[in-house]
Formats: C-alpha cells, structure tokens, sequence
C-alpha cells in the first residue's frame, strides 16, 4: 500500500512539475518584459578542417537595458565525408558558457559596436578557447567574428558572419 501511495505523488510531482515548464515556455520573453534570448548561426572558415559551424546564443538581461547577459556556443568541427549525402560530417563538437558584454569602441575614426565573450573555464566542455571573443554587430543584426583589435578578416572570401535564426 505504501509503494502504490508513494508511486501516485512521485507521478503527480512530475505531473506538476512538467505542468509548470509548460506554462512559462509557452509565454514569449518580450511579454514577460524579462531576457530576450538571440540564436545565431553559421559556417565559419577553419584552417585545419572544412569549417566549423558555430551556433551561439545570447540571453540578454533586461537589467541592463539588454548590453549583457550569458552566452552559450556550440562548434561542431566539420570534415569531409565521401559517404555523408552533403559531403560533410561532424568530427569534434565544443561547448563554452560566460557572460558576454556589448560594448562599443572607436575604430579608425568610427564607432564599433560589438559583443565580448567572456567563458567560464569551469563550464566549458570540449576544447573551447579560455580567451575572449569578439564579434562586430552588423547594420542587419548579424555578427561578424573577429579579433580584439575589431577588424574583419581582410580576405573578402572568408565569411565569419552568423546570422540570426
């Protein structure tokens, strides 16, 4: 009698529970006036592999008028695969989690606006990079990755842009 009892309220905390993630994954952040969340993607160039495809998303806080937050960034190494319909297949996967920040700087007599990634070395899983990152904010809400010193690559035929998805 005590299992059958005990089995019944395990069943409806779960019932409870799952209740709840339902009801606030339903609500849209900007209703809430909460954080906003950005997905980015995209195939980024790399010198020992077919490219890298980086997915990173930015979960803005609304406490401060939405310039910083935390960021999450998947890269999934890609090789080539004669057998893999698209001719790619995924070799290595990293993951990295921080905190980033959207700054601006002059730059060549212009202002830049840009996002700084700052890990989390103790949550980073892979073999993310401990240094920042950094990424231009583009006129069309993109993200341009580049160095510390804000330029873009000057090769025109190396794409390193996400876009939002």
């Amino acid at each position: 009698m005590k299992k059958v009892l005990f089995m019944m309220l395990a069943v409806a905390s779960l019932g409870f529970v799952s209740c709840n993630k339902c009801d606030t994954k339903a609500a849209p952040a900007a209703d809430k006036g909460g954080d906003k969340e950005v997905l980015y993607s995209g195939i980024l160039p790399a010198a020992d592999a077919q490219g890298t495809v980086y997915t990173l998303k930015l979960d803005f806080d609304d406490d401060h008028n939405y310039t910083d937050g935390d960021f999450t960034m998947v890269e999934n190494t890609l090789a080539a695969d004669t057998v893999a319909a698209s001719g790619l297949k995924e070799v290595a996967t990293s993951y990295t989690k921080g905190d980033f920040r959207k700054e601006s700087k002059q730059v060549d007599g212009a202002t830049v606006e840009y996002i700084r990634l700052i890990p989390d070395a103790k949550d980073a899983l892979g073999a993310p990079s401990a240094a920042s990152g950094y990424f231009v904010v583009n006129e069309d809400g993109s993200l341009t990755m580049v160095g510390a010193d804000l330029t873009k690559s000057v090769n025109p035929e190396l794409n390193y842009t996400l876009t939002v998805k």
